[in-house]
Formats: C-alpha cells, sequence, structure tokens
C-alpha cells in the first residue's frame, strides 16, 4: 500500500505598476489593454486557476463556477477572450 502526499502552497503578491502601452496584453482585435480590461482579464485568469485545483470543496467550486459565468460573460462581451468554459477544463 502506497501513500502520497500533496502539498499546496498560496502567494500572494501586491498589484503589479501598470504596465506601458507596448508591454501590454491586447484584445482578440490587437487592442492593448485598459487598466480596466487587463484587470478584469486578471480575475477571469484567477478564477479558472482557482477551479482546476482538485482540493476544492464542493460548495467552493460551485460558487467559484457561479462567479466565473458572469466573469467570463464580460470577458467575451469586451473581446478579451474567446473560449468555451467546458473547452478549458473548468
Amino acid at each position: 500500500m502506497s501513500t502520497t502526499t500533496t502539498t499546496t502552497t498560496a502567494t500572494t503578491t501586491a498589484p503589479s505598476a501598470p504596465c506601458a502601452a507596448a508591454d501590454r496584453a491586447t484584445d482578440l482585435l490587437g487592442v492593448p489593454l485598459d487598466d480596466a480590461e487587463q484587470a478584469l482579464l486578471d480575475v477571469y485568469d484567477r478564477i479558472v486557476a482557482a477551479l482546476r485545483r482538485d482540493d476544492l470543496s464542493p460548495c467552493v467550486a460551485a460558487n467559484l463556477r457561479a462567479a466565473l459565468a458572469s466573469v467570463a460573460v464580460a470577458v467575451t462581451d469586451l473581446g478579451l477572450r474567446f473560449e468555451h468554459l467546458t473547452d478549458v477544463g473548468v
């Protein structure tokens, strides 16, 4: 009989400084993102990353999916990213 131990660590960081226009990510049309759009995309990415964890309780996973649904609509409407949530595994 074999046992496996998994250790998970969380890292928090201060908000990053605004990027220069040349360093910014772009939307689907190639237009650089403004600060609000970048913040929204960061929230989206963090929720998706959280949902990929395998140690979430069912209620946490359900609430993260509910939050992601609303954020994903805004991300898609702004043309920041286009992907089906079922395709990203959440």
